[in-house]
Parts: C-alpha cells; sequence; structure tokens
C-alpha cells in the first residue's frame, strides 16, 4: 500500500471539501434554524468526549467572544454525569451542545438522555452520522455529511464539527467575519497541497523524539487535539500547553530532539519572541503556523508554514492549524512505520 493509500490520510485531504460544503449548506442553503441560539441563558455547556471534547475546549473559547454575559463552559460528557447539580439547577436556562462523531458515544448520549424532559434545557447536537441517536434525542442539530470517516482517529471530523459550529454562530451573531470563512477556504484550496508535501519532506529529514504543541485561546483546544493526534497515532511522547505556561515547568523536558509547533498567533499575544528563543535556546526544532511578522523571530531552528495568508480573524485563521497538526501526526506515524488507520488499543467509538 503506498503511503497515502490509507483512509487517514484520504480524510485528513477531504477537510477543505467538507468545509466548503459545509459553508454552502448553512450560508447559502439557510439548513439551520438559529432560534434556539438566539434566546437568553444563563450558561451554556458544551461537551464531548476524546477529540470532541478538545473541539469543545475551543467551540467553548468562541462562544465566549460572543456571549460576553453568559455563563459558557466545555465540559467532557462524563463529568456531568458523575457531578450533574454541580452544572445544572432547574432555577437557570440552559443550553447543552453536545458533539459526537458517529452520534453514539456513550457519555454524551447519556447526557442528552438525563436531561431529555427538563423544559429549561435547550439541546443541539453535532454529527457526522444522519439518523444516529444523539440527533434523535436533540431539540436540534447538524450532521456534517462530507466528514463521515472510516478511520478510528478523528481528522476531518473534528475540524468539520468545529467549522460548522463557528459558522452557525458567526451566522446568528457575527455576520462580518462570514467572508473571512470563505477566504479561510479559498486559501487552503491552493496550498494544503504545498503544506503536506513540505510537512512530509520534514518529517522524513527531521527525527524528532518528543513533541510539543503551544497555543492559547481558540487554539488552545487545537493543541490539546495536536498532542492526542501524535499519542493516538505515533505514539511517541507529546504534549499540549499554553503558550506562556510552557516556561512554568514543561520546558524541562525539551531536548535537541524536541520539535515544538507553535499554532497561530494573534496580535493579542505579547512576548511571543521570548517563548520562541527560548525553545530555540534549548535547542528544540521549532514550527510557526501563521504569519511570520506576528512571531517576530528568526533562527536556523525556525520554519514557518501557512505564513503568507491574509484571513484576519485569529479565529477563523485557528483553522489552519488543523491539517498541519494532523499531518504532522500522520508522517511520523508513517516514519515509524506504524498503521494510522490501525492505532494501538484504539475503537471507532467508545460504548460503555
Amino acid at each position: 500500500m503506498s503511503v497515502k493509500d490509507n483512509d487517514t490520510y484520504k480524510e485528513i485531504g477531504s477537510q477543505i471539501i467538507s468545509w466548503d460544503s459545509i459553508y454552502e449548506d448553512i450560508i447559502e442553503n439557510n439548513s439551520v434554524n438559529l432560534k434556539i441560539f438566539r434566546k437568553k441563558y444563563d450558561k451554556i455547556i458544551i461537551c464531548g468526549c476524546g477529540s470532541s471534547y478538545n473541539l469543545s475546549q475551543s467551540a467553548a473559547f468562541f462562544t465566549k467572544s460572543i456571549f460576553n454575559d453568559t455563563n459558557v463552559v466545555a465540559v467532557p460528557s462524563s463529568e456531568i454525569l458523575l457531578n450533574p447539580k454541580l452544572f445544572i439547577n432547574n432555577k437557570e436556562q440552559f443550553l447543552i451542545i453536545g458533539f459526537s462523531r458517529s452520534g453514539e458515544t456513550t457519555e454524551t448520549l447519556e447526557v442528552f438522555k438525563k436531561f431529555l424532559k427538563d423544559d429549561n434545557i435547550s439541546t443541539f447536537a453535532f454529527s457526522c452520522k444522519d439518523n444516529s441517536s444523539i440527533v434523535q434525542l436533540s431539540d436540534n442539530y447538524y450532521v456534517c455529511k462530507k466528514a463521515t470517516e472510516k478511520s478510528i482517529v478523528m481528522t476531518v471530523s473534528f475540524s468539520s464539527m468545529l467549522f460548522a459550529y463557528c459558522l452557525i454562530l458567526s451566522i446568528a451573531f457575527n455576520q462580518a467575519i462570514l467572508s473571512e470563512f470563505k477566504e479561510l477556504i479559498s486559501y487552503m484550496y491552493n496550498h494544503f497541497s504545498i503544506a503536506d508535501k513540505w510537512i512530509e519532506n520534514y518529517v522524513d529529514n527531521n527525527n524528532f523524539h518528543n513533541y510539543f504543541a503551544l497555543g492559547s485561546e481558540f487554539n488552545y483546544g487545537i493543541a490539546v487535539e495536536s498532542d492526542l493526534k501524535m499519542k493516538e497515532m505515533s505514539q511517541i511522547p507529546s504534549y499540549a500547553y499554553h503558550i506562556y505556561e510552557f516556561s512554568h515547568g514543561p520546558k524541562s523536558l525539551v531536548t535537541n530532539k524536541t520539535l515544538s509547533i507553535i499554532l497561530t498567533l494573534s496580535d493579542n499575544i505579547f512576548n511571543t519572541n521570548y517563548i520562541i528563543k527560548e525553545l530555540t535556546d534549548l535547542n528544540s526544532q521549532v514550527i510557526v503556523i501563521g504569519h511570520k511578522k506576528i512571531a517576530g523571530y528568526e533562527h536556523n531552528n525556525i520554519n514557518y508554514i501557512f505564513e503568507d495568508c491574509n484571513v484576519k480573524n485569529d479565529l477563523v485563521k485557528s483553522f489552519l492549524n488543523v491539517p498541519v497538526i494532523q499531518l504532522m501526526a500522520y508522517y511520523k506515524t508513517v516514519s515509524l512505520g506504524l498503521n494510522p488507520d490501525l492505532p494501538k488499543n484504539l475503537s471507532y467509538t467508545v460504548k460503555m
């Protein structure tokens, strides 16, 4: 089998087509009822398991940027089941948003079942499977139809559900950035194959033994997903941190066989060059995703990818990170002689 014949690679490469399909479906076909998002809530709870929980963390940041006066939290579905009274009471209005690729993940389904008949709780589900259990249990739902996967690790489903959620909120509350999503799609159609070849070549020529993904704000959930992808597929030691938390202990693990990826930076992030210099002083290899001028640092150990992207909105620009982190894990896995389609000890859906 060719390196690029397996399902995981094909699904990573299908993301832009999926995003484009979602954009057309939601924006041009008006396929989503926005009323549920425009209601007044005391608290919005966003939940999922594994990769779906990771994307929930980014979704929660996006939501907080819009609902300034609403309590928004991202919680693993299991934690809601263990301590429901810590998160939900019957005196306030709640919106529960759940993500499940298969629509059959046990803990997330149990959350939706538990609050099925509560008048003060509305639910919205995101999935990649029509007629799945979570779709049938939810008040409202959106299915990413071109993000159905055969492979065990989540790739196109991860970015597509997050993309759909952010697009829906943008329609409802911030239509000014809709053109930025379209710009992102256009840019990725033209640059994905270039990035793919660059990452394949980079991994072939840089034998890193451990891996850091550093991202703040919306990007923290993507950093955690980057860590998870590397663990799931390649099984090398990997870690995710908020950018500045790296300096408070984790840097002790850096060697000259470390690769550190810095996810797209925003103008809000200060002294980024301090963190990058710290990494290069410790002899880590560094890849910075996004525009070089924000990082503001040059070194022989630093490489930039997607540095010419002109997407201005930081949250939309963050989607540039997803194919990079997935391809990095994919090619590292292949370089180790492992099969990305058959990750150790994992199954497609966790059912308990």
